[in-house]
């Protein structure tokens, strides 16, 4: 871990094998290059010359620019000094940092600057990130489509493919792709489960038999049993999920008689087609996991495709 002083004076902690001539370069660039970088130093220029008046960097989470493209945006787009109080029209994902506030702000998945601050390195000129109302390219399918906006999923699943003539740093940034991976899943199941918790009264939902069930039972103290809410069947691995399908297997048995297989399919990152795909880049199995799953579902289609159609 490193920080500056403002003189380029870096003190290393915990981590001693740190290249200072690589953290120098790192510094530079991003001195010159990322927005974000030229506003929080203009921040600490301003607070360590007039400390006594409150002054609160504004993160704006709202562009002007098209989603579709990957506009690199200026320090003034990006963030604002505002003195004194917070301004009620400000945008409630919008990011506030007050000087010494002793409070760690929490940045909305949905924000756009949520991917450039978060990985300053992947996103050297603080490209924008997902954000709502990103608005699907005009084409003979996307007019048939009844959602004329990505989604979260799709974006993420649009930066996970390799492209002739663009930049692949994302891809082969090996543990730090890994983590990019992690963040953008759990970030779509959270969003997910915002929805369906928001959303509870236009679901087709189960009513809450739990709850119902205590309060019958005399139970009085209700905050024992915290607050639920329904997942549909259709989200994958909710219990009403799991039981649907248990179900379905009972009754296929029922129907058909008990299985005469019982058979597991597991990945190999031995396999010719991930070896040969990770060695032409220079990199381990282990740093593609999204091709490792992209090769064994293509595999266990082609096995089913077997078993089912081909006897």
């Amino acid at each position: 871990m490193f920080y500056s002083s403002g003189k380029q004076n870096f003190v290393v902690k915990k981590k001693d094998n740190l290249k200072k001539d690589i953290i120098e370069t790192l510094m530079k660039m991003l001195n010159e290059v990322n927005p974000y970088v030229k506003k929080f130093r203009s921040a600490r220029d301003r607070f360590n010359t007039d400390p006594d008046n409150s002054f609160h960097m504004r993160i704006v989470s709202e562009r002007s620019k098209d989603g579709r493209t990957y506009n690199t945006p200026t320090a003034s787009e990006v963030a604002a000094l505002i003195p004194g109080d917070f301004s009620l029209d400000m945008d409630k994902r919008d990011i506030v940092l007050q000087q010494k506030s002793g409070k760690l702000p929490r940045i909305n998945e949905i924000h756009a600057s949520y991917l450039a601050l978060q990985y300053p390195l992947l996103f050297t000129y603080g490209e924008d990130g997902f954000r709502l109302g990103i608005k699907k390219g005009a084409t003979e399918k996307t007019k048939k489509h009844k959602k004329p906006n990505i989604s979260m999923r799709q974006f993420f699943a649009f930066r996970l493919h390799e492209r002739k003539n663009e930049s692949h740093a994302l891809l082969h940034s090996r543990r730090l792709f890994q983590q990019f991976v992690v963040d953008a899943f759990t970030t779509i199941e959270s969003n997910r489960l915002r929805y369906l918790k928001l959303n509870q009264p236009s679901l087709r939902s189960d009513s809450y038999d739990s709850i119902k069930e205590s309060e019958n039972a005399g139970k009085v103290d209700m905050n024992e049993q915290g607050t639920e809410f329904t997942l549909p069947a259709s989200f994958v691995g909710s219990p009403r999920y799991m039981k649907n399908n248990y179900l379905d297997a009972m009754t296929i048995c029922k129907h058909f008689g008990f299985p005469d297989l019982f058979i597991t399919f597991t990945c190999n990152p031995k396999w010719p087609e991930i070896t040969r795909y990770v060695k032409a880049r220079k990199l381990k199995a282990e740093d593609r996991s999204d091709i490792i799953c992209r090769i064994f579902k293509i595999k266990l289609d082609s096995l089913m495709d077997s078993l089912t159609k081909k006897n």
